[in-house]
């Protein structure tokens, strides 16, 4: 059985918090883009370290209330999707995880 994909953020973003808006600026593309809370919280997850969609959704249970929970995957999975479209995030090869 494949492992779950893994990701990443990508490399050399700038994360600025003010308030209840999250700026991330791109310095490769220029691009700048405003984020919820939510979605700069799993950005900075990825920062961090690869993570697959399971350990972004256990990130985001902890955070979240207990009517919330049912809809954890799907929130962890969207979340992923909208910030790789913006591409700050980008699925990642289990193996490079090892190599830094």
């Amino acid at each position: 059985e494949p492992p779950s994909a893994r990701f990443a953020a990508v490399s050399d973003l700038r994360l600025r918090l003010f308030d209840d808006e999250a700026v991330v600026f791109d310095p490769l593309s220029w691009d700048a883009h405003l984020l919820n809370p939510a979605a700069f919280a799993v950005l900075e997850l990825l920062v961090e370290a690869p993570r697959s969609e399971e350990e972004v959704a256990g990130f985001l249970a902890e955070a979240l209330q207990a009517e919330e929970q049912p809809q954890v995957p799907a929130h962890a999975r969207r979340l992923i999707g909208e910030l790789q479209s913006l591409g700050l995030v980008r699925p990642v090869e289990s193996s490079v995880s090892a190599h830094r």
